[in-house]
């Protein structure tokens, strides 16, 4: 494992848990997969211990992921969500990005290749893509970040741990009055209040984060489903006691 001793974490090489993060509200376990290195480069299995919810990233080469009901092949570019912890089985020059968020329930979900560009105006010029959303108001989710070249951004804080991975391109890390380089397949981990900005010159970047948890989400009362079920021209009234017994499954 090597990595750049600052507040934000970088890894160039690195095979299994990286970082316990116990500083923000919802616990989370950073893990990183290569087989590029050579230190690593006879690594192909490891396993995840059923303790939450997984969601990743394969930036290059390819992961069978399994889990005792699932058996998925993803290749560069595609992301992927599990609901508890999954065994993986990386082909020859591949890098996974794995970050577990303990005590939730995620759901099945994969997609990708990722796009050129966000869906999603973000702060300076960049764009957005939420690629697994949360399933409820504050449950974490997988985030596309596309930096166009030329970008620096206004400095800024998060109030709770991002952790990623850089998918393609290359830009640099600004904090604490330092520059950290990132290049594609490098880990990267900022802790929460941390004050820091991504700069691009004249490459582009693609950072796939994921956020522990989110102020944005569907609730009970305001989701897609019920806001357009109409009765007499109206909303429904959700609250009404025979619309409160549904039995569902909670993520925590």
């Amino acid at each position: 494992m090597t990595e750049q001793k600052t507040s934000i974490q970088v890894w160039t090489s690195y095979w299994g848990a990286l970082l316990h993060d116990d500083n923000s509200k919802i616990n989370s376990i950073i893990y990183g997969f290569e087989n590029e290195s050579p230190a690593h480069a006879n690594n192909t299995q490891a396993t995840i211990a059923d303790e939450g919810a997984c969601f990743g990233f394969v930036a290059s080469g390819g992961v069978y992921l399994q889990d005792g009901r699932i058996n998925w092949s993803l290749n560069a570019g595609q992301w992927f969500s599990l609901p508890n912890g999954l065994i993986l089985n990386l082909t020859a020059n591949s890098r996974v990005l794995v970050s577990q968020c303990l005590g939730y329930q995620g759901i099945y979900a994969m997609g990708g290749p990722i796009e050129a560009q966000g869906r999603l105006r973000y702060i300076d010029g960049c764009s957005d893509t939420l690629l697994c959303a949360p399933p409820l108001l504050g449950d974490p989710c997988l985030n596309h970040l596309h930096f166009p070249a030329g970008i620096a951004q206004t400095a800024h804080t998060h109030p709770s741990l991002r952790a990623g991975i850089i998918a393609k391109g290359q830009g640099v890390c600004e904090a604490n009055q330092q520059q950290i380089p990132l290049a594609e397949g490098d880990l990267f981990c900022i802790p929460k209040d941390t004050e820091h900005r991504f700069i691009t010159e004249t490459s582009t970047m693609d950072v796939i984060a994921y956020h522990p948890d989110s102020d944005w989400g569907p609730t009970h009362d305001n989701h897609p489903m019920v806001n357009r079920t109409w009765v007499e021209g109206h909303k429904i009234d959700n609250h009404a006691p025979q619309h409160q017994a549904a039995s569902i499954i909670h993520g925590r």
